[in-house]
């Protein structure tokens, strides 16, 4: 898995590239808690490329999610496919966390 980070205006894109698996949960944490510590209180993670969320990464998804509110911030998710669109909804989580089918529908929530 790899992270690549645009910073689009007040918003930061964050490319998954490659499944989000238990062997790199540490790292999707550790990139996501360093852009809220400085201050990227508007996040979309771009999952175009993942074919697989573990429990694990929705976990990690969901303490930075709630992170952001406690600022006063967000974090969407964009492009996911039918598998984690399935384990959204199974988990319920799909109400907490909003998805989108197209990045710029992601980033046009945020207005």
């Amino acid at each position: 898995m790899k992270l690549i980070i645009h910073e689009l205006g007040d918003i930061t894109e964050v490319i998954v590239d490659g499944n989000i698996l238990q062997e790199n949960i540490s790292t999707l944490k550790t990139r996501l808690h360093d852009l809220v510590d400085n201050g990227k209180l508007k996040i979309v993670l771009n999952l175009v490329a993942v074919s697989y969320l573990s429990s694990m990464g929705l976990a990690v998804i969901v303490d930075v999610k709630n992170r952001l509110a406690e600022l006063k911030g967000d974090l969407k998710i964009a492009l996911v496919n039918q598998l984690i669109k399935n384990l959204l909804m199974i988990t319920n989580l799909y109400k907490k966390i909003e998805s989108f089918d197209t990045l710029e529908e992601a980033l046009d929530s945020f207005s």
